[in-house]
């Protein structure tokens, strides 16, 4: 009878551990992903840099010409064209370029002319603008324009 026991038991604890088993919650599943997870590109020196010229070359290639932007931007060469309106930091009109030379252009207002180089000039979707009031313009060409003594 001691192994009838032993083994009723047996089976007993068998069950009573196979039933404790099932009624534990399963263990979380990892779910899966509906969108790819973006893989993180490490880039050595050399395509750093290449990145970086071609990033330089769109930018010199997008300076060139009309710009839509309301900031002004620095003008390259090709930009300052004769017969184009100059406006003030305001966006007044103060005078036109009369002629383009290397590295300056000459702007004619009502007052006289002087000559301004490239670097003092910038662009926006208005034309080409120089960062001084018209008044101060104004004075600077009329000092510009009175005779030595």
């Amino acid at each position: 009878m001691s192994v009838m026991k032993f083994a009723a038991g047996f089976v007993s604890l068998t069950l009573a551990g196979a039933a404790c088993a099932q009624s534990a919650p399963p263990p979380p599943s990892n779910p899966v992903p509906s969108t790819p997870v973006p893989t993180i590109e490490f880039k050595g020196p050399d395509e750093r840099l290449a990145d970086l010229n071609r990033l330089r070359d769109d930018v010199a290639r997008n300076r060139a010409g009309p710009t839509r932007s309301v900031h002004p931007v620095p003008v390259s060469p090709e930009d300052v064209v004769a017969g184009s309106e100059v406006r003030d930091s305001k966006g007044v009109v103060i005078g036109t370029v009369d002629r383009v030379g290397k590295g300056f252009a000459v702007i004619v207002s009502p007052g006289g002319k002087i000559e301004v180089e490239f670097e003092s000039l910038a662009k926006n979707n208005k034309g080409l603008l120089i960062n001084m009031r018209k008044a101060k313009f104004d004075a600077i060409v009329a000092g510009a324009a009175k005779p030595a003594k």
